[in-house]
């Protein structure tokens, strides 16, 4: 979830395959500067006793003395406000089979650029400030590094399903998780006939706007909480689902599995070694598929759900700009199979523990952001076939009839230990009190059994930073008596940390307990003959098989969605959890958390099993309600009185990719294929009003018209970078600045298709085209034309081998699957025409098929010496070398 390196950067000849414990000297680096801030500011406390409640303003130390106070309570929770959950729709009813109706809607969450982006608590200045691209001072995102622009725009997707009478909406975002209170706030919005029957999950982006969560402890890893985010992103899931309801027409739904997806792990691995003995010494990703398929009843594809576990976090933190990462990859691979727009939306399975796998595709100067988007599209494209293979044989179970259920619940969570006590009361936790030593029995003496009640998590107000290292980084955090005892020994007591954290990162944290940790919402959802297990959090592999294996569903049936509704970190079972390493750290309540949370969806697995429509509410308990936010020390938005104006010279502090500084503020007025990049700068109006719109246009019978992919989608990301500059970088109280923004475009095919075909970009004029708030702006028309490329040719016997390979030094956007995407980037179009220039004026011509990528080789027919020799692919680029 939040993670310190999510995704580190292979080298351009390596499969990103390795562990990733690679991240963990990282981590403990982090640790220990957090653990001289701890020692420093905490130390200087005068001694005195207190149970670990942050709610108290006595000081915090370690050697204080305990104090018999009496029989152990859990924390307070009176600061905190709750209400309860509205009872489930229709409750009472009976499920039965009934005609299906489908709609579909998607809406672009209007964060303002400048957001800090969500799930690397490394962006934040205390723990590196990666992303950093300049001084800039954005004070919307806080102390952590503000975004600059966008590779792809996140988004809410919605498919709103209606079977008989009951009706459920699917919301997806592309976001880094889930928030209960959002949750619950957009069910309110769309009324009383969908209580308990809205889903929403995130793709869990970790380049994706942050911010927004009302779990305080979050914004370690996702910036400050602004109400303008917030704000934006429940206007586009409430906006998403009304239209997507709106919409609705007869429709069928089939669905298809692959419980062998992915065999050769090209699209993700298995990132956790440390529960390898759990699986019998075997390393498992999520190999689980299921493809949900809705056409209209005429069979025109509506809506494709692939759910599969991959974690979306192939970019690096120190990538700046919005990206939909992986997931984001998925989607746009799967719409562009299509002439016609579908939706398509990928949704997470068992990700905890899951990596998506690529090749780096760029090099890189140290220290240079690494924006290699590449590798998303590399991870998709191995995915595409067997996505597409699973929705081919859901076409032959098309239902226009079916059950469908969904129940939804709000379960307790800390701060009382007795919540925790599952499998029967096998296992339990001990009282908190904070203060009592454990007995450092972890495992029964067969080394296996875990032993109970567990008395080493002793956290009144919850932990986190458990499981990577025995040793007491935090020494004053410190759960009692757990100094070099594995995994306990890091756990850092929350109510400590934040005290600390909360003034360094100049974040309000509240009373302890933080009040959304106190509760969550599971949910269970039938459709048809499957079961859809809906986990707020991050489900590993492992705990995904064990709320399978207790489904009243066949297991071929069953599946979890995770990051849906809210987010509890990593879920683990007990000897998971204890086998340590990063996934123990991002979680509150300890080894029997993630099982908890199981046993709650399993309970509600088999509620929307039966054929009786239950209020799985009254089941469960009162709902966390949020806080107001706001956005203090935000500034107002600039006035933008130069905005459309396109100016005549750019300053130097203007940024874009690469450190590139153009010359002018127009496009070349001739871009190259493959090998030119086009640029343009205009003066536009400060993000926190508005982000403009820009998209690519070609001129057609003399009239620019905007550029459609296949699907039928304009070109306005991803092959276009959108980046913003605000000057001066510095802010100063009362001076508006004046706001920059640059486009890049690299002049390769938009369509998706076969990579060897990117370089057969048509040809022709192209602008830009830009929509601001108050402002239409166009850049100068500019040709593109043939790309050079780069031959090397020599003599070896009677035959001339020739190697013809592209040189994009600028480029970015993928070539080749599994090579460079800026350098020596081989021809992959065949056949080659080459044509030989012989001494004495004589030449030949001949077509040669590619022996491999970029080689081909060919024998003169006549006996004159060749002296030159070019080489053209079949789009018309070029490139002539002597042998």
């Amino acid at each position: 979830m939040i993670s310190h390196k999510c995704a580190p950067s292979a080298q351009v000849t390596a499969r990103n395959v390795l562990p990733y414990a690679r991240v963990l000297p990282m981590l403990r680096r982090r640790r220990a500067l957090l653990a001289l801030i701890l020692t420093a500011s905490l130390t200087a406390c005068e001694p005195g006793s207190t149970p670990d409640d942050a709610s108290s303003d006595a000081p915090l130390r370690d050697d204080a003395p305990v104090i018999d106070a009496g029989p152990v309570t859990p924390l307070p929770t009176d600061h905190c406000t709750y209400a309860p959950l509205p009872a489930t729709a229709r409750a009472g009813g009976t499920v039965t089979p009934g005609a299906v109706r489908a709609g579909v809607a998607i809406r672009a969450i209007e964060a303002p650029i400048g957001v800090a982006l969500g799930g690397n608590t490394s962006r934040a200045n205390l723990f590196g400030s990666q992303g950093t691209i300049d001084a800039r001072d954005v004070r919307l995102s806080g102390s952590f590094t503000p975004s600059v622009g966008i590779e792809t725009i996140p988004h809410a997707k919605a498919l709103a399903i209606t079977a008989g009478d009951e009706t459920v909406v699917l919301l997806r975002t592309d976001l880094i998780f889930a928030d209960d209170t959002i949750t619950h706030e957009v069910t309110e919005r769309l009324g009383p006939e969908l209580a308990g029957k809205v889903i929403w999950t995130s793709t869990h982006s970790h380049t994706a706007p942050g911010s927004f969560s009302a779990d305080l402890k979050f914004q370690v890893g996702a910036g400050p909480v602004r109400a303008s985010v917030r704000a934006a992103l429940v206007e586009a899931l409430v906006g998403a689902a009304e239209e997507a309801l709106a919409s609705r027409v007869p429709a069928r739904i089939g669905i298809a599995t692959n419980e062998h997806f992915d065999p050769e792990h090209h699209v993700s691995y298995d990132r956790r070694d440390e529960n390898d003995d759990l699986f019998g010494g075997q390393e498992r990703a999520d190999e689980r598929l299921a493809v949900i398929r809705v056409d209209r009843v005429d069979g025109e594809p509506l809506a494709i759900v692939p759910i599969f576990g991959v974690h979306s976090a192939i970019l690096d933190d120190d990538v700046a700009v919005f990206s939909t990462d992986a997931s984001g990859a998925f989607d746009h691979a799967i719409e562009e199979q299509f002439d016609r727009e579908v939706l398509v939306m990928h949704v997470q399975g068992a990700a905890g523990d899951v990596l998506g796998a690529s090749h780096g595709h760029l090099r890189f100067a140290d220290e240079e952001p690494q924006w290699d988007f590449a590798r998303n599209e590399e991870c998709a494209r191995f995915a595409t076939a067997e996505i597409m293979e699973a929705w081919e044989r859901a076409g032959s179970a098309m239902q226009d009839t079916l059950a469908m259920e969904m129940v939804t619940r709000s379960v307790e969570m800390g701060p009382s230990w007795e919540t925790f006590t599952v499998r029967g009361g096998a296992l339990s936790y001990a009282p908190w009190d904070g203060t009592r030593a454990c007995d450092r029995v972890v495992f029964e003496a067969d080394g296996l059994t875990v032993a109970s009640p567990i008395d080493e998590f002793n956290a009144p107000g919850g932990a986190s930073l458990c499981g990577d290292d025995a040793d007491p980084q935090l020494p004053i955090a410190r759960l009692p008596n757990t100094e070099g005892l594995f995994p306990y020994g890091s756990c850092a007591s929350i109510p400590r940390v934040t005290r600390v954290l909360g003034p360094a990162l100049s974040f309000e944290f509240g009373r302890m307990p933080i009040c959304s940790g106190t509760r969550t919402t599971v949910g269970a959802w039938r459709l048809g003959d499957f079961l859809f297990g809906l986990a707020p959090g991050e489900p590993v592999t492992l705990w995904r098989d064990a709320v399978v294996a207790r489904s009243p569903f066949p297991p071929g049936r069953t599946f979890v969605i995770g990051y849906a509704l809210g987010h509890n970190g990593y879920l683990l079972t007990p000897e998971d959890w204890l086998r340590g390493g990063y996934e123990p750290s991002i979680n509150s309540w300890g080894p029997l958390e993630g099982e908890y949370l199981g046993e709650r969806i399993v309970e509600l697995l088999a509620l929307a099993a039966t054929d009786v429509r239950e209020d799985a509410a009254a089941g469960g308990a009162d709902r966390v309600v949020a806080p107001s936010f706001t956005d203090t020390g935000v500034p107002d938005a600039d006035p933008a009185p130069r905005a459309g104006e396109i100016p005549e010279t750019i300053p130097t502090e203007v940024w874009m990719r690469r450190g590139i500084h153009p010359l002018t503020a127009q496009p070349s007025a001739r871009v190259e294929r493959v090998t030119g990049v086009a640029r343009f700068v205009w003066i536009g109006e400060d993000p926190m009003t508005a982000t403009p719109h820009v998209r690519l246009e070609r001129e057609v019978d003399g009239v620019f018209q905007p550029v459609v992919r296949r699907s039928g989608r304009v070109v306005e990301d991803r092959d276009l970078l959108l980046v913003w500059t605000p000057l001066p970088l510095l802010y100063t109280a009362g001076e508006p600045r004046t706001h920059y923004w640059t486009l890049e475009w690299q002049a390769v095919s938009w369509e998706h298709g076969v990579l060897e075909d990117r370089a057969g970009l048509p040809l022709g004029r192209y602008r830009f085209h830009v929509e601001g708030r108050d402002y239409v702006v166009d850049s100068a028309p500019f040709e593109v034309v043939p790309g050079a490329i780069d031959v090397h040719a020599s003599v070896e016997g009677t035959s001339i081998a020739i190697d013809a390979r592209y040189q994009p030094r600028e480029g970015w956007r993928l070539l080749d699957l599994e090579g460079p995407a800026d350098h020596d980037v081989p021809v992959l179009a065949g056949p080659l025409e080459i044509e030989l220039l012989q001494e004495g004026g004589g030449s030949e011509t001949q077509s040669a098929p590619l022996a491999s990528p970029g080689i081909v080789r060919v024998t003169p027919s006549g006996s004159g010496r060749v002296i030159e020799v070019i080489v053209r692919d079949r789009f018309g680029n070029e490139g002539r070398a002597s042998p």
